[in-house]
């Protein structure tokens, strides 16, 4: 908590501790400091002031302020800040941002990282005085873990090596990035063969489906009713016959007095006799069932045509620079104290003004 460079017992702070720490409370006073009250602020004052800034909706604005919870609980975390936040990280912060926002203002710092070939001469010096300035604080901070390695063994190694974390997920990106312009590793093909896999499956369920439709249909002509024909219910009824008819239904039926109609009792198909008689019934239309054809349209599989027709490109921000840096100010030393400050500083106002945008953007 001293000046000095914090040398703990190795019995009572190992590596683990190093490694990621985490407190309730001071996670509640990071937040307040470091987003919920700086981000209104910001957009308040670069309102009034007409900094530059992108003009955010409220529903923009939310999205900025969740993601600015999770991966400041990722910093937190990972930068030790547990142990190592106090009242000269948060001075710093809130000196930063503002102070970065100004700098921004300047004619020749209206550019951005991927136009480098075209800055001019005010935002080259400009960039040199701040690579130089990361430089000094990078070199202190490796002499403090020098110097922590010594009841830490192994950390400096665990710190040097982290810096691999940023530059892994940058190739990653990169290589993304060929791949979408220009199919660098053929991965087309292994897209192509999952889309003739999900084309295969959609028609096996089409084909199933169809199936299934066809024994319905089927069991439903199987269960039609009939007409039937009752003989009369008494002498009293002479000279009349009771013919009862079902409800007809619509059919495909062809009567043999060629009618396309529902079924329908003509002469053709009923000799009636006199009263008393009965009713001798002619031979009825076939009741076989007609097969019912349900056919599957299926289009051929088109392969798919890997092209270039949304391209990628590469835009690094300052916000993601500095959130990087933001993990490796994590010594209890004021220097490393302001460090966290500048870089969280720089990280927020990139947030604050522009939000979280893509390393690969398209």
């Amino acid at each position: 908590m001293g000046w000095t460079p914090m040398e703990p017992d190795l019995d009572t702070c190992g590596m683990t501790n190093w490694v990621g720490s985490f407190d309730p409370i001071k996670y509640i006073y990071f937040m307040l400091a470091t987003v919920l009250i700086p981000y209104p602020t910001y957009v308040f004052v670069a309102t009034v002031f007409n900094w530059e800034h992108r003009a955010k909706r409220p529903a923009r604005h939310y999205q900025d302020i969740l993601h600015a919870t999770s991966y400041g609980l990722i910093v937190f975390i990972f930068g030790n800040y547990a142990r190592t936040l106090n009242w000269i990280t948060i001075l710093a912060f809130w000196i930063t941002w503002p102070s970065f926002s100004l700098i921004a203002e300047l004619d020749f710092a209206k550019t951005s990282l991927p136009s480098w070939k075209t800055w001019p001469f005010g935002m080259y010096a400009l960039f040199a005085g701040a690579t130089a300035v990361v430089l000094v604080f990078a070199g202190y901070h490796i002499y403090l873990g020098i110097i922590l390695n010594r009841t830490v063994p192994g950390f400096i190694g665990y710190y040097l090596l982290g810096l691999l974390i940023p530059f892994m997920l940058t190739m990653i990106g990169y290589a993304c990035l060929k791949q979408q312009n220009n199919n660098l590793f053929g991965l087309s093909k292994v897209y192509n063969f999952m889309l003739e896999l999900q084309w295969r499956w959609g028609t096996r369920v089409a084909r199933r489906k169809a199936a299934k439709l066809k024994k319905l249909e089927a069991a439903k002509a199987v269960n039609k009713k009939m007409p039937t024909i009752d003989p009369p219910q008494s002498a009293d009824a002479a000279g009349t016959v009771v013919v009862q008819m079902v409800e007809p239904q619509p059919s495909n039926h062809v009567s043999r007095a060629g009618s396309h109609d529902n079924l329908v009792a003509t002469d053709s198909n009923f000799n009636v006799s006199p009263a008393g008689a009965g009713v001798v019934p002619v031979e009825q239309p076939s009741t076989e069932m007609h097969a019912i054809e349900l056919e599957v349209a299926v289009q051929s599989y088109q392969p798919y045509v890997w092209s270039a027709a949304v391209p990628g490109y590469f835009h690094p921000h300052h916000w993601q620079l500095f959130y990087i840096l933001a993990f490796f100010t994590r010594f209890d030393h004021w220097v490393s104290r302001v460090g966290a400050g500048i870089t969280l500083g720089c990280y927020m106002q990139g947030i604050m003004a522009y939000g979280y945008d893509y390393l690969i953007e398209e």
